[in-house]
C-alpha cells in the first residue's frame, strides 16, 4: 500500500509540473495576432522589404547549397566560409530575415515548436533538479526557454548570435565560444547542431561548461542528401550516426536516444574534460 501511495504521489507531482505548459499553450495557439513576445516579433515585419533586392551581402555568397563543400572522409559536409566573422554574420541573418519578411512566428508554427520542445523536456522533470541551470544554445527568440520555465526550470536561459529585439529569455552569445565558466551549467540543449562550423569544437565547448555529471541534450536533424537546399546550415551529415560518434568523444554516457522522421534526439551525461 505504501508503495502504491508513493507511486501515486510521484505521478501527481509529475502532472503538477506539466500543468503550466498546458494552461499556457492555448494562448500561444489561439490568441489573434500572436501571444506575448511573438506579437512584438510579428510587428517587426517590413512591408517594403524585398529579399532579392535587400538581402544582406553575405547571403549573396551563402544562399543555398552552392558554398557547401564535398563530404569529408568523416561523412561531414562543411560550409566554406572565408572567415569566422563571415560565419557569424551569416548566422545572424536568419532571424533578421524572418522578422523583416514577416511570415514567421504564426500561431500554428509557434504551437508546433512548443509541442516539440515539450516532448523533449518533459522527461527531464524526473532526472534534472528544478533549480538546475539550463543553457539553451542557438535559442533565437527563446521558445525552448519558455517551455523549460513552464515545466519549472526557472533558471533556464538561452544564448544566440542574434536574439532579436527586447528578448528577456535569450542573451547575445556564441555557442562555439561561451562566456560561462568551466563547470557552471547543469544541462545544455541545442537543436542547432547543424549551425556549428566545427562539431568537435562545438561539443568540447559544451562539455567544458557542464558540471561533473551534467547533461547535454541535442536534437540532430535528419541525414543530408547532397544538393539539397541548405540556407544557414554550417555542417551537415550523411548519417546521423556520425554525429553520435563525435558527441560520444566528449561525454561518457548516452542516456537516451530517440529517432523521429526529421529529428533524432540524444541525451548525454558526464562530460569528458579535454
Amino acid at each position: 500500500m505504501k508503495r502504491l501511495l508513493s507511486r501515486s504521489g510521484r505521478a501527481a507531482r509529475y502532472a503538477t509540473r506539466l500543468a503550466p505548459f498546458w494552461v499556457a499553450h492555448p494562448l500561444y495557439r489561439y490568441t489573434p495576432g500572436g501571444f506575448g513576445h511573438y506579437r512584438k516579433l510579428r510587428a517587426q515585419a517590413d512591408p517594403a522589404y524585398e529579399f532579392d533586392r535587400d538581402k544582406h551581402p553575405v547571403r549573396e555568397k551563402h544562399f543555398g547549397a552552392e558554398r557547401l563543400g564535398e563530404p569529408g572522409d568523416d561523412g561531414i559536409v562543411r560550409r566554406e566560409y572565408d572567415s569566422y566573422d563571415e560565419y557569424v554574420e551569416h548566422q545572424r541573418q536568419k532571424l533578421q530575415e524572418i522578422l523583416r519578411i514577416g511570415r514567421g512566428f504564426t500561431n500554428a508554427s509557434v504551437a508546433e515548436a512548443r509541442l516539440r520542445f515539450y516532448r523533449r523536456f518533459r522527461h527531464l522533470v524526473r532526472i534534472v533538479p528544478r533549480d538546475a541551470t539550463i543553457l539553451c544554445l542557438g535559442a533565437r527568440q527563446g521558445t525552448e526557454v519558455e517551455v523549460l520555465r513552464e515545466l519549472g526550470f526557472r533558471k533556464a536561459y538561452g544564448v544566440d548570435l542574434n536574439p532579436g529585439p527586447d528578448n528577456e529569455l535569450v542573451r547575445e552569445g556564441d555557442f562555439n565560444r561561451l562566456a560561462e565558466p568551466d563547470g557552471s551549467v547543469d544541462l545544455v540543449y541545442s537543436n542547432s547542431v547543424d549551425h556549428a562550423p566545427d562539431l568537435d569544437a562545438f561539443f568540447a565547448e559544451h562539455a567544458r561548461v557542464l558540471k561533473p555529471g551534467g547533461f547535454a541534450l541535442y536534437d540532430v536533424h535528419r541525414d543530408y542528401v547532397p544538393g539539397e537546399e541548405a540556407a544557414f546550415e554550417a555542417s551537415l551529415w550523411l548519417r546521423r550516426e556520425d554525429v553520435l560518434v563525435r558527441a560520444l568523444q566528449h561525454f561518457e554516457r548516452l542516456r537516451r536516444l530517440q529517432a523521429e522522421p526529421d529529428w533524432t534526439w540524444m541525451l548525454f551525461q558526464e562530460p569528458r574534460r579535454s
